[in-house]
């Protein structure tokens, strides 16, 4: 295994390098840093505050209750139930077969510094749960994956919350997804998921529910779905607060203002009301407040206060947090120490500091998400024949081979010279102008402009005319990032798990949480023994 700096992977924003390296710009925009000390600490003053136990345990024994739990997620479930335990939590959407291998990543880091916390001390138990975006209606985010130079897609008309919606029409997506995999273990592997999580499930929830629990179950992992009356009802105070005083709105403004002015751009903007009214599966819109009268925004439904007030208490589950409340919603209901997610995740958490102070609800520790690049053992031989480093990897094909012409061309080392003889040339003349009107330094001037921008270009296209030179180095540099789908994005965010080379699902799982490192912020790059 080797690594890079996040810097050098060329992906990173200037906001997440900042934060990692623990800016003091940013210092008030969170509360502490997630070093394995600071993660004993949050879960002291989270222990502190914490009172749902009893109702998250339950709804959790409830959510699972279908499952056939792994004795690992049977003690985490007991662990749950005491008061020493604490989670760590990431979450996702419900895409399609998982979407982009990122999601693993996720996961797994989640499950890995729980496990190295653990095995650290005995004082605190630490549990990893997984949070599902259940109630998110962004369809067209989650109805496809990749595959090759393929997009598996699933085409339905929905407008309400994914997890409500009906799997049907997915038997003929996995059906032509199948088709394309050559006949094998990994075949076999991948169709015994899709058979007993979206074949044998009539909404999506429930399918991707088990797809979760069937590749991390021996982990122990937890899961949530947020899309729950009971745990809905422990959010009425807060919802109420929403309604009438716009608090999140109101902290979440200046901060966002405060960001802006350190040159940051803002990942999400809050809206006066952070909350959905969900009427039925089919619906999720905005609440909107207009004088006095609260309207759901493309329907005709209209409340006074005291009426929205009067449903909200009576049927909690119809209201839907935003992207704003839905965090704060999370560290109300969970005992959680840590939330684990990508830079565009992290961007908007660090919005969200003052509102949860205002809510009294303890703001957790904000881990940026391990990265990773995967290439098999022949990839990595090609990297090596084509003198690649593992910087390279994250360039493109073009730059490359410009920077190994300039290293190694018989034109480069020349055109510094002549360029320095043509500016001589032109101080010489601006000399002799000195000795005559000055409308000839005027027109010397104008003419070392152009000349030196035409100079310019003739270096351009003598550099270019070396580079084509190597087109066949270029084509080869080119074929390899495009087998590691590092072309004009990061692998982690093409490639879905089905379309890695390995024989056996769970070996390829092992490999990822080996290569994760949970307390460290650096790009991976591993490579995958796919005849293991």
């Amino acid at each position: 295994m080797e690594k890079i700096s996040l810097k050098d992977s060329n992906y990173f924003s200037k906001l997440m390098l900042n934060y990692i390296n623990q800016d003091e710009s940013l210092s008030e925009f969170y509360n502490l840093f997630p070093t394995k000390e600071n993660y004993i600490k949050q879960a002291q003053t989270k222990l502190e505050n914490y009172k749902n136990r009893e109702i998250l345990v339950e709804q959790i024994k409830q959510q699972l209750s279908g499952l056939d739990l792994s004795k690992k997620q049977q003690k985490n479930l007991k662990k749950l139930a005491e008061k020493n335990t604490v989670t760590i939590t990431t979450g996702h959407q419900l895409n399609l077969f998982t979407g982009p291998i990122f999601f693993f990543y996720k996961i797994l880091q989640v499950i890995k510094a729980c496990k190295e916390l653990n095995n650290e001390q005995d004082e605190i138990n630490y549990v990893p749960v997984f949070w599902m975006a259940t109630e998110d209606h962004d369809f067209d985010e989650i109805n496809h994956f990749k595959h090759g130079d393929r997009i598996i897609h699933w085409s339905k008309k929905h407008g309400g919350p994914v997890g409500r919606l009906s799997t049907e029409g997915l038997k003929e997506v996995f059906e032509s997804f199948l088709l394309i995999l050559p006949n094998g273990k990994k075949k076999t592997q991948l169709q015994e998921l899709i058979n007993q999580s979206y074949l044998s499930h009539d909404k999506l929830t429930d399918a991707t529910r088990k797809l979760v629990h069937l590749l991390f179950k021996d982990y122990g992992l937890l899961f949530v779905d947020g899309d729950d009356k009971e745990l809905k009802k422990l959010m009425i105070s807060t919802f109420e607060k929403e309604l009438i005083q716009q608090k999140s709105y109101q902290h979440v403004i200046p901060q966002n203002a405060k960001l802006e002015a350190l040159g940051y751009p803002i990942q999400v903007n809050p809206r006066e009301i952070n909350l959905f009214y969900m009427k039925d599966d089919n619906s999720r819109e905005r609440i909107i407040e207009e004088n006095g009268t609260y309207f759901v925004n493309n329907t005709s439904i209209t409340f006074t206060q005291e009426e929205i007030l009067n449903d909200l208490r009576q049927n909690p589950a119809k209201f839907s947090p935003n992207v704003i409340l839905r965090p704060l919603y999370q560290e109300t209901i969970l005992p959680n120490v840590a939330y684990i997610g990508g830079g565009g995740e992290m961007a908007y958490w660090l919005q969200l500091k003052e509102m949860f102070a205002q809510f009294e609800v303890d703001f957790p520790l904000l881990v940026l998400r391990n990265s990773m690049l995967i290439r098999t053992q022949k990839q990595h031989e090609k990297q090596l024949k084509l003198e690649l480093s593992n910087e390279d990897l994250f360039s493109n094909s073009l730059t490359i081979t410009k920077e190994r012409v300039i290293n190694s061309s018989k034109i480069a080392p020349k055109i510094p010279a002549l360029e320095d003889e043509l500016k001589s040339i032109f101080d010489r003349l601006e000399n002799l102008s000195d000795l005559t009107d000055s409308s000839f330094a005027d027109m010397i001037q104008a003419q070392r402009t152009k000349q030196l921008k035409g100079f310019e270009r003739i270096k351009k296209r003598l550099i270019h005319a070396e580079v084509k030179q190597n087109e066949a180095i270029l084509n080869r540099i080119e074929q390899l990032l495009k087998e590691l789908s590092q072309q004009n994005s990061l692998q982690e965010r093409v490639k879905n798990f089905a379309d890695f080379d390995y024989l056996d699902v769970h070996y390829f799982i092992d490999f990822i949480a080996d290569s994760l490192q949970p307390f460290e912020f650096e790009f991976i790059i591993n490579t995958l023994d796919e005849e293991f």
